[in-house]
């Protein structure tokens, strides 16, 4: 018997529930009524995906405008929600994009939303202005009415990408701050970002040990075949883990400041095809169950907490990828990922995307910029359930399943959960019953 960890959660990736969007208000009151029953943490960058620049002018001596970010974590704390922030992307005049052979190219004005200032990181010369914002994030949100505990430090190492090593910038390199150059390490700007926000916490009376901060906040990629760059030897049926974000997760665990979790995101189809192994959505969605153990397997005296802090998704991507894929073939795929993510000790997950990507995945809800939009899809009954039924605290019991590459089951005292993952029914023989699962079918017994 084990220990569930499991917390649903969201990120709001889009203006789509922002004061003065253009979603239909019943649409919008509906999506909302949905979070405030169906999950528990609300995730919100502090610019981008929505959201304007705090802090467009570099002449002024602090963010001018809260209004947009306010709006968002208000509305997690008028629904109940637990409210976390991610402390990314940075205004244009912080950052730059390291292009190779020691060369930076700094932002400018007219790139704040261009796709090139998603590829940059905070100038070597602008950290202080960096943890300027992050201290005025901090002393707003943490103070009533918002009171924000949880943080996020940046977003899948964005800008910190150095095609002269063909790997992540990851160390505590402090680069080269006497210039505008984009050369420090992630793990060094995280370092400065930690130590600010838990002064800031200190100067407001909040215990630090209540103040959760997480990283690195990096996308494990997978290759269709060991011919591609950086191959791991972590090998498993839908691919090859690439070794440079498992290298970004370990010299994070060892050279961090401190922390409250470990994030880190993934998606089902390798790098190389953008598309699943073999076209076998349901043997690939063991993709982040797979990371959590491959982290808890880490020596926990060369990479502390690996085997102790809570190991959170800070996004993740689950769908087949082909075309004419049912609502209930994207249900059972999602929450298959999810009952095994849960098995893993898997803690908060963060769904992106929650109106859906297009094609194959049909997100949490039904579009809201249309009237009669903002409808739950079955995968946001299942998501709902999983945290009534499995949240954390639940006492897991151990299920034997003769077939599981159809089944996937999960049990608690008072509950029992089957996905069918075939296109098929099947009969499932349960302690002497017999249960009969439609195609696809995602089932809530109770044992009660």
């Amino acid at each position: 018997m084990t220990t569930s960890q499991f917390a649903s959660g969201l990120t709001l990736s889009d203006g789509s529930l922002d004061i003065g969007n253009s979603s239909d208000p019943t649409a919008a009151a509906n999506v909302q009524s949905m979070i405030k029953q169906g999950v528990k943490y609300v995730n919100t960058p502090i610019m981008g995906w929505g959201l304007p620049d705090p802090w467009p002018d570099p002449s002024t001596p602090g963010p001018t405008d809260w209004s947009a970010l306010d709006g968002r974590v208000q509305m997690a704390k008028n629904l109940g929600e637990t409210p976390i922030i991610t402390l990314a992307i940075a205004p244009w005049w912080m950052k730059g994009t390291y292009v190779g052979h020691g060369k930076t190219q700094p932002l400018t004005a007219d790139q704040e939303w261009q796709s090139v200032a998603f590829d940059s990181r905070i100038l070597d010369n602008k950290m202080d202005a960096w943890t300027h914002l992050v201290q005025a994030v901090a002393q707003r949100y943490m103070r009533p009415p918002y009171n924000v505990r949880y943080f996020q430090v940046w977003n899948e190492l964005k800008g910190y990408y150095d095609p002269d090593i063909n790997n992540y910038d990851f160390t505590t390199s402090a680069g080269e701050p006497g210039g505008a150059n984009a050369k420090h390490g992630y793990t060094y700007m995280y370092n400065q970002v930690y130590t600010t926000l838990m002064n800031v916490a200190s100067s407001l009376q909040i215990a630090q040990s209540t103040v959760k901060v997480g990283g690195p906040y990096v996308f494990v990629d997978t290759w269709s075949n060991a011919q591609q760059s950086n191959p791991s030897n972590v090998v498993k049926p839908y691919g090859i883990f690439d070794q440079r974000p498992l290298d970004v997760l370990q010299y994070w665990l060892q050279h961090k400041a401190g922390a409250g979790f470990i994030t880190f995101d993934a998606s089902l189809e390798n790098r190389d095809t953008m598309k699943v192994l073999h076209q076998q959505p349901f043997v690939a969605d063991s993709l982040f169950a797979d990371t959590v153990k491959w982290i808890r397997s880490l020596d926990p005296t060369l990479y502390p907490g690996s085997t102790t802090l809570p190991i959170n998704l800070s996004e993740w991507f689950s769908w087949t990828e082909m075309d004419n894929t049912s609502l209930q073939e994207d249900n059972a795929l999602k929450t298959s990922t999810m009952v095994q993510f849960i098995q893993a000790g898997g803690a908060t997950a963060l769904s992106w995307n929650n109106a859906g990507n297009g094609g194959s995945d049909y997100g949490l809800w039904t579009p809201t910029l249309q009237v009669g939009g903002g409808q739950a899809n079955p995968w946001y009954d299942s998501y709902k359930a999983l945290m009534e039924n499995f949240g954390v605290g639940t006492k897991l019991y151990q299920t034997n399943v003769s077939n599981p590459a159809s089944v996937d089951a999960l049990a608690s005292s008072g509950m029992l959960l089957l996905v069918n993952k075939t296109a098929n029914s099947v009969q499932v023989h349960v302690n002497g019953s017999t249960i009969a699962l439609n195609p696809y079918q995602v089932s809530f017994t109770s044992l009660k």
